[in-house]
């Protein structure tokens, strides 16, 4: 089934092109754009801009740039009505749902997302709308969630039953092998069909960042010795448990505002202290925490405080996610509840307030964390055992890329171990030494598997258009691309002054007359949409060059019109489009004369030929004056 034009542009209209990029990348407001690290390639300085007034981003490093779904369906790597469907439901836009032929026709990836979202629906209708899920409804309800809760998490229930889901779900012409795909159900050991995964469990839906269910939790309702407490979907083509957090959907916005996020243990933490008022909290899916989990955790704070339980397996949980907080360049704290509680237990006795008023008081930066673990471990008892903590805490500070930082922390080791920082100054450059040897020795050895060929998958070989990676921005002066950008941001007014004193040869052959042309056949239609070259519907070298040059690395000064020769086009766009016009003209005309002047000197010794190579290069000088002088505005 189309989706309806109307509802495409209600969906582009509600999805800020700041906002949705936020959900991926960390910005900060730059003169009139948003900059921050491009998420298509490796940087370490920011390379990827966003302008809120066109609705579209460009990176300078690696070219990808376009409107919001292109980069969704570059960044999630989806196809654009995939990318348009998550938007609505990051908008909480109803969109038609796909018939089945459609579905037949989607890529497995969009079918899988289908799946989980019909499962996420039929879970939670099982919980708040059926008897069967009464007893579901009566436990969370105990648990203290209220249904605003239960429908924010997307909370639901798993019927009793071997086939509830994989029936209602046939019912709907989703196959089963898909179900299988997503996690959803099983294969039968003797062949003859499939049966659901989750029966009899209450439900926990695990979104993406931006709201898209991946998996899910199911929590056994009766004990049962036979039985799990918890399982959990398995990994899929679109849920990799190690780069997933539980709750961060919910989480993010909070988390931004504070910079901060709090990291517990398990789901129903999150929705308790979230219910609380404490947000900023998510958890690591049931896995240990990874590199990976902490990279997306800062595209939105600085800091991560690790709660863990006060018992030795919990303090060295912490000490191994502190490690990697610290190697993404994000600052790291821990703090234990009392002894017999956990997130859930505590805010329920004592309140959120009471919840946050702990964790500032007892919250303790990582020297003191290690150094108070090894206290009470037994381990500063010895000589040697104190001397082992002094270099675990040194070989922590070691793994701070900031050299600032490092030198902070450093100084703080001083103070807590108590031995002046000049003694401690050659163990941590030791310490350094060894780790950026060990990182090398990772690297060469991942060079050395990449450099085995591999076969290919066979998806490698389908059309997606969506995987493939921005083309180069095609070659363009800079006065073009300042009249483009004119013509593009101003729209009618500045496209029949710019093309009613330019011809389309004068653009450069490519994508540049390309562009300027589709403008003047828009202008001429009487409907400028400049917003299509932005969503590919010109190709995309097309789309690569209308960001290009409309998406600019730095904001104007006016020392551009002292070094360009540019007026800048802020205050008075149509002065800046006759200054570029009159640049690009003497590109031309020169390019023109130097040609004539080789024609000239290569010519043969005749009279006649000679005259007429002459005249036409006095005609060029000509023209070139009136040029300079603007005269073409008249013409």
């Amino acid at each position: 089934m189309r989706i309806p034009d109307d509802k495409v542009e209600e969906v582009r209209a509600a999805s800020d092109v700041v906002d949705v990029v936020s959900d991926y990348v960390q910005l900060k407001k730059r003169g009139s754009n948003y900059f921050g690290l491009c998420p298509f390639h490796n940087e370490k300085t920011p390379s990827f801009s966003v302008n809120p007034a066109m609705g579209i981003y460009k990176c300078f490093g690696c070219h990808a740039g376009g409107d919001v779904f292109r980069f969704v369906m570059q960044v999630e790597g989806l196809g654009f009505i995939e990318s348009i469907r998550l938007l609505a439901e990051r908008a909480g836009i109803p969109l038609p749902e796909q018939d089945a032929e459609e579905r037949e026709r989607a890529s497995e990836v969009e079918s899988i997302y289908h799946a989980l979202r019909f499962a996420a629906r039929f879970f939670y209708e099982q919980l708040t709308r059926t008897d069967a899920g009464r007893p579901a409804l009566d436990y969370l309800h105990a648990r203290g969630f209220p249904p605003k809760t239960i429908k924010r998490f997307g909370l639901g229930y798993a019927p009793d039953r071997w086939d509830a889901l994989l029936t209602a779900a046939e019912a709907q012409h989703i196959a089963p092998e898909m179900l299988e795909k997503a996690g959803l159900v099983l294969p039968r050991k003797d062949g003859s069909g499939h049966y659901d995964r989750f029966r009899g469990r209450v439900i926990f839906p695990i979104f993406s960042h931006v709201g898209k269910v991946l998996g899910f939790g199911g929590r056994i309702l009766a004990p049962d010795p036979d039985q799990p407490k918890y399982i959990n979907s398995p990994e899929t083509k679109v849920y990799t448990k190690s780069q997933v957090l539980y709750g961060l959907y919910q989480a993010k916005q909070e988390a931004r505002r504070e910079e901060e996020v709090i990291l517990v243990e398990g789901y129903t933490d999150v929705i308790s202290l979230h219910q609380a008022g404490v947000e900023n909290v998510v958890a690591s899916s049931g896995t240990a925490l990874t590199a990976e989990q902490v990279k997306a955790l800062g595209r939105y704070v600085k800091r991560i405080l690790l709660l863990y339980d006060a018992d030795a397996a919990g303090a060295e949980a912490a000490l191994r996610g502190i490690d990697l907080v610290l190697e993404q360049g994000l600052a790291a704290y821990a703090v234990a509840l009392p002894g017999g509680e956990d997130p859930d237990s505590y805010v329920r006795t004592h309140g959120g307030e009471a919840f946050r008023e702990y964790a500032r008081k007892h919250r303790q930066d990582f020297v003191v964390f290690l150094y108070e673990s090894a206290r009470r471990a037994g381990r500063l008892d010895t000589p040697e055992g104190e001397a082992a903590t002094m270099r675990a805490v040194l070989a922590t500070v070691a793994r701070i890329p900031d050299p600032l930082a490092q030198e902070t922390y450093l100084r703080r080791a001083s103070e807590v171990l108590g031995v002046p920082d000049m003694q401690l100054r050659p163990v941590l450059a030791d310490l350094q030494r060894e780790q950026h040897q060990q990182q090398a020795r990772a690297a060469r050895r991942e060079e050395a598997r990449a450099a085995v060929p591999e076969a290919p998958p066979l998806e490698a070989y389908e059309d997606a258009p969506e995987a493939q990676a921005a083309p180069p921005p095609a070659e363009v002066w800079p006065q073009e691309a300042e009249l483009l950008r004119l013509m593009l941001q101003h729209g009618a007014p500045m496209i029949e002054f710019i093309l009613s004193h330019m011809a389309l040869d004068e653009f450069s052959e490519g994508p540049p007359r390309t562009l300027a042309a589709a403008l003047l056949q828009m202008f001429e239609d009487g409907a400028v949409e400049t917003r299509r070259f932005f969503d590919g519907s010109f190709g995309a070298d097309v789309q690569a060059l209308a960001a290009e040059v409309v998406m600019e690395r730095h904001e104007p000064s006016d020392n551009w019109q002292r070094k360009q020769n540019i007026t800048v086009g802020r205050a008075d766009p149509f002065e800046s489009a006759r200054s570029a016009m009159r640049l690009l003209k003497l590109r031309r005309v020169d390019a023109a004369i130097a040609a004539q002047k080789e024609r000239l000197y290569a010519a043969p010794h005749a009279d006649a030929d000679d005259r007429a190579l002459q005249e036409h290069l006095m005609h060029l000088l000509q023209l070139r004056q009136g040029i300079d002088r603007r005269e073409f505005l008249d013409w």
